[in-house]
């Protein structure tokens, strides 16, 4: 999926968007779609998941991202574009039975590094799919990039349906709980209401800069023939440095406390935003962006690793779906956010807003954490 992200503003020239500001909008609508449909049906996939198996809901999404996005490589204008990107969101669901079919199988003790390892194989898509779509773009244009992420996406859902084992068994006669049950519960337990809030703030401030990174590379004056190719860089070095740090977070919160590892990881968060809005060439933003990724590395996994240990195995996926929410209503904001602030205030100012963000979010964690 991440072969595309970075480079949908420049998809958007080729579909015949040209005005500058126009295009920083359009980016964030774009960006933001299928958010706004997903957002609300995770806690339905979650929970299809814990009454149906964790495995059918994987493959349903593999193989619907891959037909959406097959049919975004046939786009003409940026409208049918918009239109493909909400049908996309409509079919997803594919984090949270993935998070509940792996903590099923993990010793509670080993919890955080099982998480922080997973966490690592999602970045792992995000480091190759912008380097690898940076180069296929340069090569071939931006339309190839869909039918190449189609491709995967359907590669990936063979592969669920040939290695994923799932011991999953439906009782008959046993009432699960359903999505309004375990909505109820997240906002009704202190600490799961704070993690929720939490997603959604830091997720808006990392959402407020990834869709205009390849706008503010070429904002930065470098080569025009490499723009694409930096651009997939800079989005891609961040989970280059994500990827290798999550497990080390996950095995140091098993030891030493996951909330205690959430205050470190918000922190740095904080201190690495603030000097992106006064880098002067792009070699800068790679070396900040490179070490954002170390605290990114450390964040998701710990805030998934707090939910666990806080629900049970039967309603789990469905919990899960609710948090996946959190992120998906931060990914639909913050894009929206940004397009606008970029537009009106400057493509540097959506790195001090963010700094303000995180502030926030450190502050707020630190009133109301537990730890």
């Amino acid at each position: 999926m991440s072969m595309i992200v970075p480079f949908l503003p420049l998809y958007l020239q080729d579909l015949g968007v040209t005005d500058p500001e126009a295009v920083k909008v359009w980016s964030g609508f774009l960006f933001s779609a299928p958010f706004m449909v997903s957002a609300f049906l995770q806690p339905f996939w979650g929970v299809m998941g814990d009454r149906y198996g964790r495995k059918p809901m994987v493959v349903r999404a593999m193989l619907a991202l891959a037909l959406a996005n097959f049919l975004m490589g046939f786009a003409k204008t940026a409208p049918q574009l918009l239109i493909l990107r909400f049908f996309q969101g409509s079919l997803s669901g594919f984090v949270a039975p993935s998070l509940a079919l792996v903590t099923s199988t993990t010793p509670e003790n080993r919890t955080g590094q099982a998480l922080g390892t997973l966490q690592s194989s999602l970045v792992t898509g995000m480091i190759i799919g912008p380097l690898i779509g940076g180069l296929l773009a340069h090569f071939i244009g931006y339309r190839g990039l869909f039918f190449g992420t189609g491709f995967l996406c359907t590669v990936g859902g063979i592969v669920a349906i040939a290695f994923v084992h799932e011991d999953f068994v439906k009782k008959e006669g046993q009432k699960r709980p359903g999505i309004f049950h375990n909505i109820r519960f997240v906002f009704q337990t202190p600490h799961l209401r704070l993690m929720f809030l939490l997603l959604v703030l830091v997720q808006v401030s990392i959402q407020l800069v990834g869709p205009f990174l390849s706008l503010y590379v070429e904002y930065l004056k470098f080569p025009h023939d490499y723009v694409a190719l930096m651009s997939g860089f800079v989005f891609g070095i961040t989970g280059v440095t994500n990827a290798a740090t999550a497990p080390s977070w996950g095995r140091r919160g098993d030891k030493v406390g996951h909330w205690k590892v959430l205050r470190y990881c918000l922190l740095g968060l904080m201190l690495l935003y603030l000097p992106q809005a006064f880098v002067t060439d792009a070699y800068q933003l790679l070396a900040l962006r490179a070490g954002l990724g170390i605290f990114l590395g450390g964040l998701l996994p710990t805030v998934q690793t707090i939910v666990q240990r806080s629900t049970e195995q039967e309603n789990r996926g469905g919990i899960f779906g609710i948090f996946q929410s959190a992120l998906l209503i931060g990914m639909m904001i913050g894009p929206l956010l940004g397009g606008f602030l970029s537009a009106s205030l400057g493509l540097r100012t959506i790195f001090l807003v963010t700094t303000g963000v995180i502030f926030l979010a450190v502050l707020w964690e630190r009133k109301t954490s537990p730890a």
